[in-house]
């Protein structure tokens, strides 16, 4: 008789494979050990790193501890108290729930678990070596539990060779615990790696100091708070600025009803609310909780439990895409602070080639001194700090003093200097009007007297033949002549000096690329819109009468997200007269 082929695997291997799902690299581990301590019930957990975790990892909690049974039967396969039927796996509520963490990890490393129940005389420790049978002893009573991880991976050495520096290690695991801790603010973290103390942060803290203390004060002067309720999702967050960006999405932070996630689709709708204030190939910078039905989203779709699945995803996204699109209004026509600092550093004593430099350089504004410039309507200034350029919810450009290398506006008020991009600001205030006039369906149109004769490509062609009417709430009417033949009968009357063809070209392209279907017309108003607009704005090296340039701040005043242009530059900077003073040393 043949011997079979399929056999089951010994329970050592089965937990190493689970292990190279579960435990990628030291932050994994990490995250495991701290979610199963927020299970716990913890106000405090301390996390201690040794050797970029490499050598040691532990997590030490207040929680509610384990009794001996439950100890041994923790660090078994699909042991789990959060869940007990299929049913449950529908509304998990909990961080954990598969009971492959500790297992996985344990057949790795060397593990010592040591824990008691709060009211027990005695506690237990159950040891660990590379998956072998466990060691259970007594050990002396202690509140909560803490795991000792030795020797990660020592096992498994080809893990081992894919880990990366111990500095970059570090850098993961710091974040990780960073969000981790955003995500619970009513939890207690330390975090020590090779004796430095890297976090401390205290437990029972509101959401915002949470989010001042991991994100920094900057984040916290240049964000916004701001929250709704969509069909039944409540999504709250701290946005960034548009102009306070960053290069990669590390600082895009999104939370789950409690759980770190990192979802392509949160992401995805994260990006698309900052669509048309933001640099293309830039993030946003935002920490964002969403409250839903656990029952409406499926936890159990990756190992680490990264991503998760929705029941809609497409009201997820319009939630998340509707708060930030709210909030981005409520900011007003704010600029960052990192424009004026930016601005500041360039202007420094010795910054210049040949400029003079002083032996003991005047002091430049902190950004906690420039914080008071760009405060929410209502939030409390630092303590003498003088009112802002910002008065309410009214922006005051001042009065025009010259135009600089026929690109920028030196504008002068009552509180100091501003510097306007001329382009840029003409460029959004453009865009603002065409956007508003096709949101409200008044895009008003323009007949032409000779009907333009257009010959595209096959392609658009073909789509056209199909899809004309797509381009008439922007102002075309477009009617086929033939195969690849038509004739264009109107324009927008915003646009009227441009060239016919040129602009449905223009906006076929946008159409066909987007997606009317998909995105609507917000993302056409970035493609086509936020183009036109900026061949249509007052172009750099353009000379301005002064009436021009009065005219051109009246109208940014009045403009909704004029603080950057449509391709996210900043638009004017700020400079107070105290800012000023101490650039020039007239004042300490």
């Amino acid at each position: 008789m043949t011997e079979p082929l399929i056999h089951i695997l010994p329970p050592l291997v089965a937990n190493q494979i689970a292990a190279g799902e579960v435990v990628e690299r030291p932050a994994s581990v990490v995250k495991e050990l701290v979610e199963n301590s927020l299970d716990a019930g913890a106000s405090m957990i301390r996390i201690s790193i040794e050797e970029a975790g490499r050598k040691l990892i532990e997590a030490d909690d207040d929680g509610s501890g384990m009794g001996v049974k439950d100890a041994e039967l923790a660090l078994k396969r699909h042991a789990t108290s959060k869940i007990s039927t299929a049913d449950d796996l529908h509304a998990i509520a909990s961080h954990g729930f598969r009971g492959e963490a500790l297992p996985s990890i344990a057949s790795v490393s060397r593990l010592v678990l040591q824990t008691a129940k709060a009211e027990a005389g005695e506690g237990v420790k159950v040891s660990i070596n590379g998956g072998s049978t466990a060691e259970v002893q007594p050990a002396p009573p202690r509140k909560g539990t803490r795991i000792r991880i030795h020797d990660l991976f020592f096992n498994t050495p080809a893990r081992r060779r894919f880990l990366r520096t111990d500095r970059t290690e570090d850098a993961v695991i710091l974040e990780t615990v960073r969000a981790l801790a955003l995500a619970n603010a009513a939890t207690g973290f330390r975090l020590n790696l090779n004796g430095k103390q890297r976090l401390n942060l205290p437990p029972s803290q509101s959401r915002a100091t949470r989010v001042a203390a991991v994100m920094g004060n900057d984040f916290g002067s240049n964000s916004r708070e701001f929250g709704l309720e969509y069909e039944g999702i409540m999504v709250q967050g701290s946005f960034g600025l548009p102009t306070y960006h960053h290069r990669n999405s590390s600082r895009m932070l999104i939370f789950v009803n409690g759980r770190v996630v990192r979802d392509r689709i949160l992401m995805a709708a994260l990006r698309a609310g900052y669509r048309d204030v933001l640099f293309h190939d830039r993030f946003p910078q935002s920490v964002v909780w969403l409250e839903i039905d656990p029952a409406d989203v499926d936890v159990n779709v990756h190992p680490a439990k990264r991503e998760v699945r929705f029941k809609s995803p497409q009201t997820v996204r319009a939630a998340i895409v509707a708060c930030v699109r709210a909030a981005i209004e409520g900011m007003g026509q704010t600029v960052s602070s990192t424009a004026s600092e930016q601005a500041l550093g360039s202007m420094r004593p010795g910054s210049l080639p040949g400029s003079y430099r002083p032996s003991s350089p005047p002091s430049i504004a902190s950004p906690s001194t420039l914080q008071s410039l760009f405060s929410a309507p209502g939030a409390r200034e630092p303590e003498g700090a003088y009112q802002g350029f910002q008065t309410g919810d009214e922006l005051d450009l001042g009065v025009p003093l010259a135009q600089i290398h026929r690109c920028y506006i030196l504008a002068q008020t009552d509180q100091g200097i501003v510097l306007i991009d001329q382009h840029a600001a003409a460029e959004r205030i453009s865009y603002e009007k065409m956007k508003l006039q096709l949101n409200k369906g008044e895009l008003a149109r323009q007949m032409l007297l000779s009907p333009e004769n257009w010959q595209p490509g096959a392609r658009t062609a073909a789509w056209l033949h199909d899809n004309a009417e797509a381009l008439s709430p922007f102002g075309f009417e477009v009617e086929a002549r033939g195969e690849e033949a038509f004739v264009i009968r109107s324009v927008p009357a915003m646009l009227r000096d441009g060239a016919p063809i040129e602009l449905a070209a223009e906006l076929a392209e946008a159409v066909m690329s987007t997606g009317v279907e998909q995105e609507g017309s917000g993302r056409i108003l970035e493609r086509w819109l936020g183009n036109r607009a900026c061949k249509g704005a007052i172009k750099s090296g353009r000379v301005l009468s002064h009436e021009e340039q009065e005219a051109l701040l009246r109208k940014m005043e009045k403009t909704p997200n004029i603080a950057q242009c449509n391709h996210g530059r900043p638009t004017y900077v700020l400079l107070s007269l105290s800012e000023l003073e101490r650039l020039f040393g007239r004042k300490e």
